[in-house]
């Protein structure tokens, strides 16, 4: 089989099968409690709408890009820019409304026909983009797109204190926050990026909280799929440790994990009447790990 004769990409599927490999990491790529950059493209300044924002951070997440603008190939051809070796496409779905003209066939009368219109879009992140033979640079544009930040509050040494003790592989940047637990690291949005100082370590506390699973200390078991009630059941033990921990940093818990969880969660507490309480034990247990490497509970407390 040629090239040209090779089967389309089923772009349905494709999305599909990103999404899917996300929600199997504990990611969710439709919540977030901090601010950024919309999705755009860089040339235009278009900012992306519809189903499109979704569609970008699928990607953004599953590439682990820095940059929210995104550029077509012949655009970026345009500012002598080259797309790197290995670089995949995003696609985008662009819908409108087009027209054809029609020959009514008992009048002869020529009319113009209006229909919806849908169509696959592909973009590059400007990641992928190599701009060492041009004179337009890449960061003209991250520059000029770039979001003025919102969280200008002072950081509160008490729970800085408490992140840096548990020494945790962390990764600053992008519009994700999660803990990988294949590579046994969290993914963190800058402090600048959330609407308050509250969000960011409430957010930052929920998933240490997640990290504390890891086999080498609490070895809580993360294999259960988005959707399921393995997955919710430890979504409820993180929500609760944040709960835990921030009482204890004497900052208001404010998360925004809790929603699209909530059903999940009824449907555990139905089907088990001990499952809060199960929850509430190895959310303390987590909190107690991560307070007492921050020298903030005592031995007696972890006993308990």
């Amino acid at each position: 089989m040629t090239r040209t004769q090779a089967k389309a990409v089923d772009k349905f599927q494709l999305l599909t099968d990103k999404l899917l490999t996300l929600m199997e990491e504990n990611k969710t790529p439709w919540l977030k409690p901090w601010h950024s950059t919309p999705y755009m493209n860089a040339i235009s300044g278009h900012s992306y709408r519809g189903v499109n924002p979704l569609l970008a951070t699928v990607d953004v997440m599953l590439n682990d890009y820095q940059s929210p603008l995104f550029v077509g190939f012949t655009q970026a051809k345009s500012l002598g820019w080259k797309v790197k070796k290995g670089s995949k496409a995003t696609w985008l779905v662009w819908g409108g409304t087009s027209s054809k003209e029609i020959t009514n066939e008992e009048t002869g009368e020529i009319q113009r026909q209006f229909f919806n219109a849908f169509k696959w879009l592909n973009v590059f992140n400007l990641d992928c983009i190599d701009d060492s033979d041009s004179d337009r640079k890449v960061s003209h544009f991250t520059d000029k797109f770039s979001v003025n930040k919102q969280n200008e509050a002072p950081r509160i040494e008490l729970a800085e204190k408490f992140i840096q003790a548990q020494n945790a592989k962390v990764k600053f940047g992008g519009n994700v926050a999660c803990y990988t637990a294949s590579l046994d690291k969290i993914t963190m949005p800058r402090y600048e990026e959330f609407r308050d100082a509250e969000t960011y370590y409430a957010t930052f506390s929920h998933e240490l909280s997640h990290w504390t699973a890891h086999a080498d200390r609490l070895n809580r078991p993360l294999n259960g799929k988005f959707g399921s009630q393995a997955y919710a059941f430890e979504e409820l033990i993180a929500e609760i440790s944040a709960a835990f921990i921030c009482n204890e940093l004497s900052i208001k818990c404010e998360l925004e994990h809790h929603a699209s969880y909530l059903s999940s969660w009824i449907q555990i507490l139905k089907s088990d009447n001990k499952a809060f309480i199960k929850a509430a034990t190895s959310a303390q247990k987590a909190a107690r790990y991560l307070l007492s490497n921050a020298g903030m509970s005592t031995e007696e407390e972890n006993a308990a």
